[in-house]
């Protein structure tokens, strides 16, 4: 099987869990792929390897873009920025590319370009869950 798993908003939003979901998956040689729009720097790495995350394949949407000369700029803080129906696409291209067998993101926003199965994925960590106190 090859899982597909947002790092910002999915993994980071919860390290025991997948942690041990990319240990299992990992372990019975099945692939994970951790997708990110920021630029997979050694912080980045260090991160994911520090919360025991395991992974196959590393794709960034902005190291993509940039390798492909797609226009991508960055800001004064170092953000990048590119056409956001491009941007968009990437994730959903990546993952049918590669026969990804589920993609796990937190946005909707991705989603409308998938042919891969896609499921969004809700945190109540994530800061774009409105919370509700009870």
């Amino acid at each position: 099987m090859k899982i597909a798993l947002d790092i910002h908003g999915v993994v980071d939003s919860n390290y025991t869990f997948f942690a041990e979901l990319t240990q299992m998956f990992v372990s019975n040689d099945h692939e994970v792929h951790l997708l990110t729009g920021s630029k997979i720097t050694k912080e980045l790495k260090q991160t994911l390897a520090e919360h025991c995350i395991n992974w196959t394949h590393l794709f960034s949407i902005t190291d993509y873009h940039v390798k492909k000369k797609s226009g991508i700029k960055f800001d004064k803080n170092g953000h990048p920025w590119l056409d956001p129906y491009e941007w968009d696409k990437t994730k959903a291209e990546y993952c049918a590319r590669n026969n990804i067998d589920l993609c796990l993101d937190d946005s909707d926003t991705y989603a409308y370009f998938f042919k891969t199965p896609y499921a969004r994925y809700y945190s109540r960590n994530s800061t774009r869950i409105r919370k509700m106190h009870i």
